[in-house]
């Protein structure tokens, strides 16, 4: 539930004015994409055994780290802004 508020938060808010219903779409996409793609990769993870969750675990904090590094140099707008485009 947590993880479903802060990720339509960050879509709302990183989006351009102009732009926010097309990064809706894409985060309606990715949700969708993710529960596919993780599906698989958990699979493979039981199957290859402990250097399948090693490489896993590695995935998952590679793609964190570069979506951090994407995300935090973006400029802030106040939330009154993003309040009045809903």
């Amino acid at each position: 539930m947590l993880h479903a508020t802060v990720s339509w938060e960050l879509s709302v808010a990183l989006a351009p004015v102009t732009a926010l219903g097309a990064y809706l779409g894409v985060h309606g996409l990715a949700a969708s994409a993710q529960r596919g793609i993780g599906l698989l990769g958990v699979t493979a993870a039981i199957s290859t055994g402990p250097l399948g969750w090693t490489a896993f675990g590695t995935t998952i904090a590679v793609t964190c780290a570069v979506q951090h590094r994407l995300v935090r140099d973006r400029p802030r707008r106040s939330r009154c802004q993003c309040r009045r485009l809903l």
